[in-house]
């Protein structure tokens, strides 16, 4: 059995920040969790590209001012910004692990997920209420083995993947060989 298949990888994390009373702390326990795979984590918390603004709590702040005094010229430029270089960190991973809700909106998360999708990557989508509280849509939308009930499902998934337990999904999943990543 290989060891750490997943080794080098890169896997965004989807999520959303603007509703979310804690929208770093599923982050941080998949990425404690996952530490040994050797997986590399795209946080849109931290990004890493070097002119990136961290969306943290004084950010959301100001992005809501904005909106709130109608500075609306000011907030869709911050925004654009902020969509390319996620839909780039998108563009750029081997898989996804998403965190959402059935019942609140999160338009960044939508798109990144469906972005995902039409690139053919494997998503690990985790939906809040549960499976039986996923949006129909989405059952349309993505391979039903791709929608989790909890974090620690996906979590296990991904140790089994790594650990070569579960064989990988090469229709999805396309992985540069160790010496490319």
């Amino acid at each position: 059995m290989s060891k750490h298949v997943l080794n080098r990888t890169k896997c965004y994390l989807v999520g959303n920040i603007e509703n979310s009373n804690a929208p770093g702390s599923w982050r941080n326990q998949i990425k404690k969790d996952l530490k040994k795979t050797g997986i590399i984590f795209f946080d849109p918390l931290k990004k890493p590209f070097m002119d990136s603004v961290d969306e943290d709590k004084e950010h959301i702040a100001r992005l809501v001012k904005l909106r709130s005094t109608g500075k609306f010229k000011e907030l869709s430029k911050i925004m654009k910004k902020i969509r390319v270089e996620d839909l780039s960190l998108v563009d750029r991973s081997d898989f996804i692990i998403g965190l959402v809700s059935a019942k609140t909106a999160s338009w960044g998360s939508a798109e990144e997920v469906f972005w995902a999708n039409r690139m053919k990557k494997p998503i690990f989508l985790v939906i809040a209420e549960g499976r039986r509280g996923c949006p129909f849509w989405i059952f349309g939308t993505l391979p039903e083995n791709q929608i989790y009930d909890s974090i620690e499902d996906v979590i296990k998934d991904i140790k089994a993947l790594d650990s070569g337990k579960k064989k990988l999904d090469m229709g999805r999943w396309k992985i540069f060989r160790k010496e490319y990543r």
